[in-house]
């Protein structure tokens, strides 16, 4: 029996969290569909919250099944034993503000006696 690859199993995984990802998009579509059913002919009534829970779960799931997706194309861009390409640095933020915000919110007004 060989062995898997990395570069096999990456793509393995892409094509689950590719299924996933389709079939929850395919559920919101359905849910989306029966709001708007709901909607049409009650239009005065909230739709139920149970369903609007599942779309919002759906919906967490979904950016969840993206950040994923992404991070195996990542791994999937860089070959096997080889560093990313040199990218620059991201710039260092102002610290002067932070600090003198500090500063101020650590002094303390005196007592008088």
């Amino acid at each position: 029996m060989d062995e898997e690859t990395q570069e096999d199993a990456l793509l393995r995984a892409a094509e689950l969290v590719g299924g996933a990802l389709k079939e929850t998009e395919a559920r919101c579509g359905v849910i989306a569909l029966f709001l708007s059913d709901c909607a049409a002919s009650r239009p005065k009534t909230s739709p139920p919250p149970e369903v609007l829970r599942e779309l919002s779960e759906l919906h967490a799931h979904r950016a969840s099944l993206l950040r994923r997706q992404a991070l195996i194309q990542q791994a999937l861009d860089c070959a096997v034993g080889r560093r990313p390409a040199p990218a620059p640095l991201p710039a260092l933020p102002d610290r002067t503000m932070v600090r003198t915000q500090r500063q101020i919110q650590q002094v303390r007004p005196r007592r008088r006696s």
